[in-house]
C-alpha cells in the first residue's frame, strides 16, 4: 500500500495549498509536473515546480516535488490540504486526525502552527498530510472474493458458516502480515524520543568577563588601553604592579596561556593618578582584527555584559582556531590566509597564537 506525504500551508493570499510532497517511484522520473495552476508567493516558496529532490534506496527512488506527479494525485492532496486547514477543527496548537473515503483517498492530518509576528493572528498553520489510496489490503480481498463468489448470495442460501473466523493474514492476502507488523513495531519501539541528556562535550577555553575589561576600557585613556591590548595579543610582556590588571587583559587569550619571559617590555603604571605606558615600541596603522572587534563591543553600550560575554568569546575563539589551523600547515600559502579571513594586520597576532 503506497501513499504520498505532503505539506499543506494555510496562504492569507492562496488559502490552503501543497507546497511540498513526497511519494515513491520504481524509477527517477524523466519529466515533472502537470499542468496544474499552482499558487506562489514568499509564503507559499519551497521548491520550483521543474525542481526535484531525490533519494535512492535500494532501486526505489523517493521523490519530492512542489506537487505530486500524477494530477489525480495532486487534486486529492490539495483537497487534503483544504480540509485539514479550513474544514477539520482540533485546537489551536494543532492535533492529529483522520479522514477520507474510498473515493477522495484517506488521510492522516498532524496540524500545528508557527509563530510569525507579521501574520494574521500571528501565527501561520500548517499540516502534514499522509494519504493512501486504499484503506486496506482486506478491501482488495474482499473485492476479489465477491467476484468469484457473492458471500451475501451463499450466506442468505446456506445460512451462517461452520468456521466464520478468519485471520488478519487471510483477511489480507498476506502471510507474512505479523512479521511486517513486528518489523514496524519494532522500528516504532526503536526510535528513541527527543530527551535532554547531559553533554560530555568539552569546555571552551575561552573565560571572558569583559565588567572588568569593559570599566578598564572607560577608565583608561584610549592610547593606553590600545597599546596594552595589543601587546597582550601580539605576546609583548607586561609589568604591572596590580596582578588583576594583568589578569584582566589576559582575558582575551585562551584559557592557561603561557605568557613571555623575555623580550621587550611595556610597562603600565599610574602617574598622577592615571594610567600610562611605557613602551619603546609603537602601534602598527591598522591593528589585528580580534583588537578593533574587542574595542568596538566594549565601546557599544547596548551591549548588555551577557551579550558582550558571548561576542568576545565567540570571536577569540575564532581567532584561537585559525591559529591552530595554521599551525598544523608546514608552509602556509597565500591561498590559505585568504580562505581563513587572515589578513596583514594579523599576522603579528598569530605569529605569536601560532608558536
Amino acid at each position: 500500500m503506497d501513499a504520498i506525504v505532503g505539506l499543506g500551508h494555510f496562504c492569507e493570499s492562496h488559502g490552503p495549498c501543497v507546497i511540498l510532497s513526497t511519494q515513491r517511484c520504481k524509477e527517477e522520473p524523466q519529466q515533472y509536473p502537470h499542468n496544474l495552476t499552482v499558487p506562489w508567493c514568499e509564503s507559499c516558496q519551497s521548491i520550483d515546480l521543474d525542481q526535484s529532490l531525490v533519494s535512492k534506496d535500494e532501486g526505489i527512488c523517493y521523490v519530492t516535488t512542489r506537487t505530486p506527479l500524477q494530477q489525480d494525485l495532486a487534486f486529492l492532496l490539495k483537497q487534503a490540504a483544504v480540509r485539514s486547514l479550513s474544514c477539520e477543527e482540533t485546537s489551536k496548537e494543532g492535533g492529529t486526525m483522520y479522514f477520507g473515503d474510498s473515493e477522495r483517498g484517506h488521510v492522516l492530518s498532524h496540524t500545528f502552527a508557527l509563530q510569525d509576528s507579521l501574520a494574521r493572528g500571528f501565527h501561520r498553520k500548517y499540516s502534514i498530510l499522509i494519504l493512501m489510496r486504499d484503506k486496506a489490503k482486506a478491501a482488495q480481498i474482499n473485492g476479489v472474493e465477491q467476484t468469484q463468489c457473492s458471500q451475501r448470495a451463499v450466506r442468505q442460501a446456506q445460512g451462517s458458516p461452520s468456521s466464520p473466523a478468519r485471520s488478519l493474514s487471510q483477511l489480507t492476502g498476506e502471510p507474512a502480515v505479523f512479521a511486517h507488523l513486528h518489523m514496524w513495531f519494532t522500528w516504532l519501539l526503536s526510535v528513541e524520543p527527543v530527551v535532554e541528556k547531559p553533554s560530555n562535550a568539552p569546555e571552551i577555553a575561552i573565560s571572558c568577563s569583559p565588567g572588568t575589561l569593559r570599566l578598564l576600557y572607560k577608565t583608561m585613556a584610549k592610547n593606553v588601553f590600545r597599546t596594552v591590548c595589543y601587546c597582550i595579543l601580539t605576546g609583548i610582556r607586561i609589568e604591572v604592579e596590580n596582578d588583576e590588571i594583568l589578569q584582566t587583559f589576559c582575558q582575551l587569550l585562551p584559557n592557561k596561556w603561557a605568557l613571555p619571559k623575555t623580550g621587550e617590555i611595556c610597562k603600565l603604571e599610574k602617574v598622577d593618578g592615571k594610567w600610562a605606558v611605557d613602551w619603546s615600541g609603537c602601534l602598527p596603522s591598522r591593528l589585528p582584527r580580534l583588537q578593533t572587534l574587542t574595542e568596538e563591543a566594549l565601546q557599544n553600550e547596548n551591549l548588555t555584559e551577557g551579550v558582550l560575554q558571548s561576542y568576545l568569546t565567540g570571536a577569540i575563539l575564532h581567532w584561537r582556531n585559525v591559529a591552530r589551523t595554521i599551525s598544523w600547515i608546514s608552509a602556509p600559502s597565500q591561498e590559505l590566509f585568504q580562505a581563513l579571513g587572515v589578513q596583514k594586520f594579523d599576522l603579528p597576532l598569530l605569529a605569536y597564537w601560532t608558536a
